[in-house]
């Protein structure tokens, strides 16, 4: 669609608000009067969107997957910031959605797929800001203390949990050459998968690898 086309169509927009706004009709929202002019657009311009120009998400999360009916283009929309080609944030639960934002953005400093690094916060913590595991694993990406102290960053503070847990996930994945044995050090540490020379013996570490990659798959990564 052209830059004009697409002008043609928000001026279309401000002057169906206007009118709107004018006679101010009780029984028809502004959504509803824009929704049923869409084919008004003339015959010169472009065809009119088959589907709604808004549609409700399906949640109230502050993450939401919107399409957008004139442009056709579903984007995230997170903290004000959107995402471009945001449609695997929308397979997330709620919780996820919430954060998709985040985990795009500390994807791309570190050089992630955003689809992997969900997955793994997804197996990790559930989205859960606030989760502490048994061994003291704090927050999203479930990142030690002592890790996250020599990642320089506070684990207690959702953002920089992400952006600390991305960069080690880059970290592990570039050192042992393969994303199942970058999981698996994530999960049970480097010198395990050293010492084991692959994936270790380890219950919870053999789980937890093709749950994160089960969700990957989820999300529309490929392996």
């Amino acid at each position: 669609m052209s830059i004009t086309a697409i002008a043609d169509i928000g001026g279309r927009i401000a002057q169906i608000q206007a009118e709107f706004q004018r006679n101010m009709p009780t029984n028809r929202s502004f959504a509803e009067s824009l929704n049923a002019a869409q084919g008004s657009v003339g015959p010169t311009g472009p065809a009119a969107p088959t589907g709604p120009v808004f549609a409700s998400p399906a949640s109230a999360s502050p993450a939401i997957s919107v399409p957008i009916g004139i442009l056709g283009t579903p984007i995230i929309v997170h903290s004000g910031h959107p995402i471009a080609d945001g449609f695997w944030a929308g397979r997330l639960p709620a919780a996820g959605q919430t954060w998709a934002g985040e985990i795009e953005q500390a994807a791309a400093n570190a050089g992630l797929d955003p689809r992997l690094l969900a997955a793994m916060v997804w197996q990790e913590s559930g989205f859960r800001p606030d989760a502490v595991s048994r061994s003291g694993a704090i927050g999203l990406a479930q990142l030690m203390p002592g890790t996250a102290d020599g990642l320089e960053v506070d684990p207690w503070d959702p953002v920089q949990n992400l952006d600390g847990g991305a960069r080690y996930l880059a970290w592990t994945i570039e050192e042992f050459g393969s994303v199942e044995l970058g999981l698996a050090a994530y999960n049970a540490g480097p010198g395990r998968v050293r010492e084991a020379g692959g994936i270790p013996n380890i219950a919870e570490t053999q789980a937890y690898v093709p749950r994160v990659l089960d969700y990957y798959r989820q999300l529309g990564g490929i392996v």
